[in-house]
């Protein structure tokens, strides 16, 4: 609340956040999780009408609930959207319930006297003076049939979202017991801000949502409470590069340069293999392949007679056949997937196009005389992954798992949460 009410009115284009429960979570040197429902209605307003009053009109909040429970009735459960919804149609400053999400996953607490939790909510609300940017092309799915009908993008990915909780041992994974998929905030983020957006996060927790803003070129700002989490944030922020050119860049040194293997290279030898690598790849040729299939769909080119359908299954065999080794596009992808978990979900004509894109780009940044200027800004991005020293480049870590345990590099000590993370935690506090 110190944080919230010292930001300016109308300063917020997106939020995403998804408040405690309260139902006596366990979190990591935090306030309790539990009051008596009054206090935590109150709670619930303050920080909500705090919300209304940041956001911009045109705004968008995403509002990522579960259930809670009444004090004294340890039976019965409450929605939270149920619950919250008034909160926000309230006035002073009523919005706008635009769409209500349902994030389903397979896990889940097993109960013995009710069905298995299976589901979150998540409510869309809008601050009415402005459209909400609402960029669907940018989060297209790939459709289930190969129907000429279909969008040739992909289909919009509709209200319910099947992704899997976090995996234990996986990349997003870290101390906090609550947290959510990459991919959710991937796609909110995509679809409903665009670069250079303010997005906020004031139930931070372990910075999945500054971590998917800043990925993907957004401004951002999270607000946490637990010093644990402030610092696996950090951490997990600084692994992380500020868009996908710069992602790929990254990655491809990692695989080409240290052949994914922790070590030291002076940076002219990481330069030389990252741009041999890229001499071997026929961009032209690629690009003007891809465009004539494309160009064939919209009636565009001459003499070619493929159509949708065609087009599809190439591109989704290029990228999904593990024989199809020969495209170096397919490299790249594989790559991008590694940063940005949502790529799965699109159709193989959109991912192959912007895989081009950014080898595209990786060639004009490369360009004689500031290749190497470009890649030691790269590296600078990501000090969870490399040290620079002079000409010399450390690569660190081959886990972005932050919860690896302070016996790995790169891994995070939840016991003495700056051990070893202090120039990143204190870079991010200080920014």
């Amino acid at each position: 609340m110190e944080v919230l009410t010292s930001l300016p009115n109308d300063c917020v284009d997106l939020v995403h956040t998804s408040p405690p429960y309260n139902i006596d979570r366990p979190y990591e040197m935090s306030s309790s999780d539990k009051s008596s429902g009054s206090a935590y209605l109150e709670f619930l307003r303050a920080a909500i009408n705090q919300l209304k009053r940041v956001l911009r009109p045109g705004g968008s909040i995403f509002w990522q609930t579960g259930c809670t429970q009444e004090s004294g009735s340890p039976l019965e459960i409450v929605p939270i959207d149920l619950l919250s919804y008034e909160l926000f149609r309230e006035e002073p400053g009523s919005l706008l319930l635009w769409d209500r999400i349902i994030w389903r996953y397979w896990g889940g607490h097993a109960f013995t006297r009710k069905f298995t939790n299976k589901h979150e909510t998540i409510l869309w609300f809008v601050k009415l003076g402005a459209e909400p940017v609402f960029e669907v092309d940018n989060v297209r799915e790939r459709a289930k049939e190969y129907d000429k009908r279909n969008n040739f993008w992909g289909r919009n990915p509709g209200n319910v979202w099947e992704v899997d909780r976090v995996a234990f041992g996986s990349s997003e994974q870290t101390s906090h017991i609550a947290v959510f998929p990459e991919e959710i905030s991937e796609r909110i983020v995509w679809a409903c801000s665009r670069p250079g957006s303010f997005v906020l996060d004031p139930f931070s927790g372990s910075g999945t949502v500054p971590k998917v803003a800043h990925g993907l070129g957004r401004d951002w700002l999270g607000i946490e409470i637990s010093p644990v989490y402030a610092a696996e944030s950090a951490v997990r922020i600084d692994y992380q590069q500020p868009n996908e050119a710069d992602s790929f860049a990254s990655e491809l040194m990692k695989q080409i340069g240290f052949s994914g293997k922790k070590g030291v290279l002076p940076l002219g030898e990481l330069h030389r293999k990252v741009c041999n690598w890229l001499e071997t790849v026929p961009i032209r040729k690629l690009r003007e392949a891809y465009q004539l299939d494309v160009d064939s769909v919209f009636e565009l080119s001459n003499g070619r007679n493929l159509i949708k359908r065609d087009v599809w299954a190439k591109y989704d065999r290029i990228l999904g056949d593990r024989r199809q080794i020969t495209d170096p596009i397919r490299t790249v992808d594989s790559l991008l997937l590694n940063c940005y978990k949502l790529r799965q979900r699109f159709n193989g004509v959109s991912r192959y196009n912007s895989a081009l894109r950014v080898v595209e780009s990786l060639e004009k940044n490369l360009s004689p005389g500031s290749g190497q200027d470009y890649l030691r800004k790269v590296l600078g991005q990501e000090p969870s992954s490399f040290r620079i020293a002079g000409e010399s480049i450390e690569f660190l870590s081959t886990s972005r798992n932050v919860f690896a345990g302070p016996d790995r590099p790169g891994g995070f000590d939840a016991e003495n949460p700056k051990e070893g993370n202090e120039s990143a935690l204190e870079k991010q506090l200080t920014l």
